[in-house]
């Protein structure tokens, strides 16, 4: 299998803590908002949250559906949106233990987690190199950013080398 990258550059969210149930939801969900750019298009997504789960084998996890279509499959079988999840240090206990801190952003590869999917984008993003920066933490509002490469997996398991962007600020909510 060739591997092909895509480029992002600087990706913020903005967001407002809710509940962080799976990402295919038969209501509306509450959160915050945030816009994804791919090879000049843009992609609006709402019910956006992260989600810390500090202690042994701490993690974090951004996610948010997208505003068009949000019931429509990106791919047969994968609800689109983002899904940006990995490990965290182990020194992080609460959200002002974030500031500063460089988070990598993991890929399963199973198929059915893209860390991003829109229906007509020709494939899922899983993360080949990618980093969630925080950039401020006051009180629970956080301010990140994301950079990194991922591979765009179309029906075949390869898919063209696109650039993505996007912004915004989030709120956490630490899962128990």
């Amino acid at each position: 299998m060739r591997i092909s990258a895509v480029t992002v550059a600087t990706m913020v969210l903005a967001g407002f803590a809710a509940a962080c149930a799976g990402r295919a939801s038969s209501g509306p969900r509450s959160g915050g908002t945030a816009h994804l750019s791919l090879d000049g298009t843009t992609y609006e997504l709402t019910s956006v949250t992260m989600v810390i789960s500090p202690g042994e084998e701490a993690w974090f996890r951004i996610e948010g559906l997208p505003v068009d279509n949000p019931h429509q499959d990106c791919v047969p079988g994968l609800a689109g949106g983002i899904g940006l999840y990995g490990n965290l240090p182990a020194a992080v206990r609460e959200a002002n233990d974030l500031a500063g801190k460089r988070l990598r952003i993991q890929f399963s590869g199973d198929g059915d987690d893209a860390n991003f999917c829109f229906p007509g984008m020709g494939g899922l993003a899983g993360a080949e190199e990618a980093w969630v920066t925080i950039d401020s933490v006051n009180e629970d509002r956080v301010a990140f950013s994301m950079t990194g490469t991922f591979k765009i997996y179309d029906e075949q398991g390869e898919g063209p080398v696109k650039t993505a962007s996007a912004a915004g600020t989030a709120i956490l909510r630490r899962d128990s």
